[in-house]
């Protein structure tokens, strides 16, 4: 009988402090947690993500894009931080760069050679995407940005919105 209230004791006492132990770093990784957190809504303050909030075709070749905010005109106009998505199509057509599966990747972003991106009137908050083809007439597409960021932010690696737009 001693020797089982022996071992009884032993394992009680190794299960406490194992529990005590294992609260001491659950609330040091709380701390940590919250003080990373805390870095977080700081630096989206300072540094808000832009959001695309309006997307409109304006001729046979251009589509008028608007942020909630002024936007870093690097990043904006920056051909490799848009996508367009065929929302019919697996095999993107038209002006897309993906097809209605794909997902967004470095490899088939919009690029220089069938996009320019500029400013309209030196906005940093509206600008125009101007195809190099025609945007068929009835085409479903979806744009996707990301990456953009205010002026004098750290990098983004999230998207700023996606909008659906019909041509016409």
């Amino acid at each position: 009988m001693k020797k089982f209230l022996k071992y009884f004791l032993f394992a009680f006492v190794f299960v406490l402090l194992q529990v005590s132990l294992n609260n001491i770093v659950n609330t040091v990784a709380n701390k940590e947690t919250f003080a990373a957190s805390a870095n977080y809504v700081e630096k989206e303050r300072q540094f808000p993500i832009p959001m695309l909030v309006k997307t409109e075709q304006i001729s046979p070749n251009q589509i008028q894009i608007s942020y909630d905010r002024d936007v870093d005109m690097k990043l904006g106009t920056k051909a490799t931080n848009y996508w367009i998505q065929d929302t019919i199509n697996v095999i993107p057509k038209g002006i897309a760069t993906l097809g209605k599966n794909d997902k967004v990747n470095a490899r088939n972003s919009l690029t220089d050679s069938n996009v320019k991106i500029e400013s309209k009137n030196g906005s940093a908050k509206t600008f125009v995407l101007t195809f190099t083809e025609d945007i068929p007439s009835g085409a479903e597409y979806k744009l996707v940005i990301c990456y953009v960021t205010v002026e004098g932010a750290p990098p983004y690696s999230g998207d700023n919105g996606t909008a659906t737009f019909i041509g016409r």
